[in-house]
């Protein structure tokens, strides 16, 4: 591999690495697991409510906690309140980040001839 095509390959990289940078909250959490975003927002899970706490700072913007329902993609305030999301957090919803088709490595068996 020469020179020019490193340079192309390495530049195809990045730019998609620009492209797919957004928050992700892990999809199988663990009961109290922190985590901390690439925006710097801190984030704790409470299992036995299945919601993501979102912790105020001054990155976020937030005067209180918030909570985030990922399985309904509701968010509420600390009273129990259903708010908007903040404008300064976003979250990829599990269900819209990945596609309906096949499991990779499975097929479909058809009955007939098909020519």
């Amino acid at each position: 591999m020469d020179k020019r095509h490193f340079f192309i390959a390495a530049m195809c990289l990045m730019t998609l690495a620009g492209c797919t940078q957004k928050t992700e909250l892990p999809e199988n959490p663990k009961d109290q697991e922190e985590y901390r975003d690439s925006q710097g927002n801190s984030w704790i899970y409470n299992a036995m409510l299945m919601r993501w706490a979102l912790m105020p700072s001054p990155m976020n913007g937030l005067a209180g906690t918030h909570y985030y329902y990922p399985r309904s993609g509701e968010w509420t305030d600390a009273r129990g309140t259903k708010v908007d999301p903040p404008s300064k957090i976003k979250v990829a919803r599990p269900s819209s980040a990945k596609s309906g088709g096949n499991v990779f490595g499975t097929t479909r068996r058809s009955s007939g001839i098909h020519a």
